[in-house]
C-alpha cells in the first residue's frame, strides 16, 4: 500500500479484455439483421429497355427473391447484365436439353448462397423462386431456354412479371 499526500492507493492488476460475450452479442445482432432483411424481400424493378406483355391478371408479387430479365439485347440477373440474348438464340433449339451456361452458373451460385443462409439460420428455407421479366418482342425459343436453365439450376417456381391492362 502506497501513501501519497495522506491518501492510500491500492495497486490493481490490469485484466485482459474479455471479448467472448461481446462476440456472442454481435453474432445475435447479425443473425437478427439477416433474418429481418431477408424477410422483407425486394421491390420488383423493370430492366432498362424492357416492355412487359399486358395481362388481365391482378395478382401482385408478394416477395421477390431473384429476378431474371430478358430484353431484346441482354439477359440480366438481378439487373446485372449476364449474356447477350443473341448468344441464347444461337443455342440449337433441337438440343435435347438446352441450357444457358453463364446463367446456370450464376443461378447455382445464388441457390448455394440461399442454402448457406438456411444453414446459418438467416433463412427458414431456400425459396427456389424466380421472377422472370421478358420483353414482349422476345421469341419463345429464348424464353424456353431460360426457363429450362432456371429449372435445371433448382428454381422450380417461376413467376412472370406482366403489365396490368387498363380498364
Amino acid at each position: 500500500m502506497n501513501t501519497q499526500h495522506g491518501r492510500s492507493c491500492k495497486r490493481t492488476e490490469e485484466l485482459p479484455l474479455q471479448i467472448t460475450s461481446m462476440m456472442d452479442m454481435f453474432t445475435i445482432i447479425l443473425v437478427f439483421l439477416l433474418k429481418s432483411f431477408s424477410a422483407e424481400g425486394s421491390i420488383l424493378t423493370n430492366a432498362d429497355n424492357l416492355v412487359l406483355p399486358n395481362s388481365d391478371s391482378h395478382k401482385k408479387p408478394t416477395e421477390v427473391n431473384l429476378q431474371v430479365a430478358i430484353t431484346d439485347k441482354m439477359v440480366l440477373l438481378d439487373n446485372i447484365p449476364l449474356i447477350p440474348t443473341d448468344d441464347i438464340r444461337k443455342i440449337p433449339q433441337d438440343a435435347p436439353d438446352p441450357v444457358v451456361g453463364a446463367l446456370m452458373e450464376k443461378l447455382e451460385g445464388c441457390l448455394a448462397l440461399e442454402k448457406d443462409m438456411v444453414r446459418s439460420g438467416a433463412l427458414n428455407e431456400a425459396s427456389r423462386k424466380v421472377i422472370i421479366q421478358v420483353d414482349k418482342n422476345v421469341g419463345f425459343d429464348v424464353l424456353f431456354k431460360v426457363m429450362n436453365t432456371c429449372g435445371k439450376a433448382g428454381y422450380e417456381t417461376m413467376n412472370f412479371a406482366v403489365m396490368e391492362r387498363e380498364g
